[in-house]
């Protein structure tokens, strides 16, 4: 290990200017508290921790050129930029748009000192959209790295020499009309659209690693057989069994060795213990696989729909029935737009839904740091995980722009299953949101079936919203939403690849009536509007669901809220699985938060809403 530290050298930076952040109509107290010095300074990977890393997070040289002429790297750079924050966010220290027809640009110093039996692994946890790395004049990317959504890792051991090295990314990011997925990102922000963010958007950092090593794992409980099976991925000449090791509160309680090509099973103490929200308790591990050393943990829990006693399907976690009652979190930030400023920003969210009551979000059309999963499993709280979208220019069940994009959908969800499956908090998996760029009823169900079959220890939530086809709903009278595809059953013993029918209704709420094959769900209700001022993202223009007539003041924001409770406790007391309230925080034009955007006003009494919320849980349990 000793020498794995030497090999990692420190990090050489060019002279910087001061660092100050770029104009923002809103900033967050953790924003403000920006330094080159403090921006995301934390392991990147909590669940597979190596000890001895390099942070690259910090000031980098950055350029703009155009796509239609630009000769090759740059000969001249336009500034520092703070990674990891994109350009158009203030915390960047740029504050301009990319456009679609122009390259962004970065470059940096690093030190290596390459050793026989190591290899040097550059890490990038999120780059928005197409990426190209380069050390020196070679291109290490192979292929150039598509898609924003997951981490990815390049072995930079043959291009580096001793000493000084040239590090450049290049970035392409058309965000509109491309068959990638972007969330809620518009090059022309409205409604419920967000300011586009281009190029770095997550840590980049290495790490020095033996030769042979454990390049990733995975992990399913069996609560009732009180075992954990671990699998793991190792690559380099083979050096024997992998060695785990299983701890709780730091006193070894399970010990294995595995071969690692077929893994195997850890049999857990008697009278271990269970993860809930309201008991975040996490087993940790570490496994060594020759000169190779990896910290992890996981959690003893389960999820699923089942019929309770009263023959209803709801849901369970560790087998008893649990109302899931949670918020859209849309994870966007005034000061950082989809970078959080700091893991205590993040906390802070996660902190004030369970202040006020929740136990779960839904995580609306985007994908966050794994550090920010990580405080969801420490903390204690369900996530649905949603899947981004594309361009939603179409909400047509089926067209040409669909399938140009389904391929690569198909890639990036599949990606995202990969890098999420071990997080104990999430749990649940929401493909498709309210038609955006979803296909037609073959190629949705393929989808959902897809997402089944690869995780079969997660409930399946599709689609959210809209374009229904797997059956076993009705539309409630009045209702105006028409994307709903309204089917019966698919025939018995025919696969109906959802594990929910998930109604979105504005304000609401309202629920589709029980079935025999499908839990209830209320995807998305709610969004009472409400102006906090000198907290607004754009004074002239702000929106809601609604009307804010009778939400204008405090306490009418509280009535209009336990009004919407109270229907809500009726609902879970027929059998509504859970439900999502929009949402956790103003957005930009959005002012339906529970807190303002630059999270500095929360507009509830905590205590009311939590009150509230328990009598919904009750409901549901009666």
């Amino acid at each position: 290990m000793r020498n794995t530290l030497l090999a990692i050298a420190a990090i050489v930076a060019a002279p910087a200017l001061a660092y100050k952040p770029a104009p923002a109509p809103l900033m967050t107290d953790w924003g403000a508290r920006m330094t080159p010095e403090n921006a995301w300074r934390a392991y990147p990977r909590p669940q597979m921790v190596r000890p001895l890393w390099t942070c690259l997070n910090g000031l980098w040289q950055y350029a703009v050129t155009s796509v239609t002429n630009t000769p090759g790297r740059p000969v001249k750079w336009d500034g520092e930029i703070l990674v990891p924050f994109v350009p158009e966010s203030a915390l960047s220290g740029v504050g301009r748009q990319i456009a679609p027809d122009e390259l962004l640009w970065y470059t940096r110093r690093i030190s290596c000192s390459p050793r026989k039996g190591e290899r040097i692994l550059l890490h990038f946890d999120g780059v928005d959209f197409l990426a190209q790395v380069y050390i020196g004049h070679a291109e290490v990317t192979d292929v150039p790295h598509a898609g924003a959504q997951e981490p990815f890792t390049l072995d930079i051991t043959p291009y580096v020499k001793a000493g000084e090295n040239e590090l450049t990314v290049c970035v392409w990011d058309p965000t509109d009309d491309f068959i990638q997925s972007r969330g809620k990102q518009s090059l022309k922000p409205r409604g419920c659209f967000y300011t586009r963010a281009s190029g770095i958007w997550q840590s980049v950092w290495m790490e020095t690693v033996p030769e042979s090593r454990i390049e990733d794992y995975s992990v399913a409980v069996d609560l009732e057989g009180s075992a954990v099976s671990f699998g793991f991925k190792v690559v380099g000449p083979r050096v024997g069994d992998v060695f785990l090791d299983v701890f709780e509160d730091g006193r070894k309680v399970a010990s294995a060795a595995f071969n690692p090509d077929v893994g195997g099973k850890v049999a857990m103490p008697a009278g271990f213990r269970r993860w809930t929200p309201e008991e975040p308790f996490l087993y940790t591990f570490k496994a060594r696989y020759g000169r190779d050393s990896v910290d992890g943990y996981f959690a003893m829990r389960s999820f699923a729909v089942k019929k309770d006693s009263k023959g209803v399907l709801r849901f369970h976690l560790n087998g008893q029935p649990y109302f899931a009652i949670g918020t859209l979190d849309q994870g966007w930030w005034p000061d950082g737009l989809l970078t959080p400023p700091s893991d205590e920003a993040m906390a802070h969210d996660i902190s004030t839904l369970k202040k006020c009551g929740f136990n779960m979000m839904r995580k609306h059309i985007k994908v966050e740091p794994r550090r920010y999963y990580h405080l969801c499993d420490t903390l204690g709280l369900l996530v649905f995980q949603d899947m981004p979208s594309g361009n939603d220019s179409s909400r047509t069940p089926m067209g040409s722009d669909v399938m140009k994009r389904y391929g690569f959908y198909r890639h990036e969800l599949k990606a995202m299953l990969d890098n999420l499956m071990k997080v104990p908090s999430i749990v649940a998996w929401v493909p498709y949101n309210e038609g955006w760029t979803q296909p037609g009823e073959h190629l949705t169900h393929a989808t959902l079936d897809f997402v089944r079959r690869y995780d079969p220890t997660r409930p399946v939530d599709g689609p959210s919203g809209a374009w229904d086809w797997e059956g076993g709903h009705l539309l409630p009278n009045g209702w105006a939403w028409t994307n709903r595809v309204e089917t019966a059953h698919r025939p018995a013993g025919e696969c109906e690849a959802s594990d929910m029918v998930d109604m979105h209704l504005y304000r609401g709420p309202a629920m589709f009536a029980v079935n025999d094959r499908r839990a209830s769900f209320l995807g998305e209700f709610g969004g009472l509007g409400h102006v906090v001022s000198n907290h607004l993202w754009k004074v002239s223009s702000t929106w809601g669901y609604g009307g804010l007539a009778d939400t204008a003041t405090p306490k009418g924001l509280e009535n209009a809220y336990l009004g919407l409770m109270e229907k809500l406790a009726g609902l879970a007391a027929q059998g509504l699985a859970g439900s999502v309230y929009t949402q956790t925080t103003d957005v930009e034009i959005e002012i339906n938060g529970l807190m303002t955007y630059d999270r500095k006003v929360l507009k509830f009494d905590p205590k009311v809403l939590s009150a509230a919320h328990r009598k919904i849980i009750e409901a549901a349990g009666r």
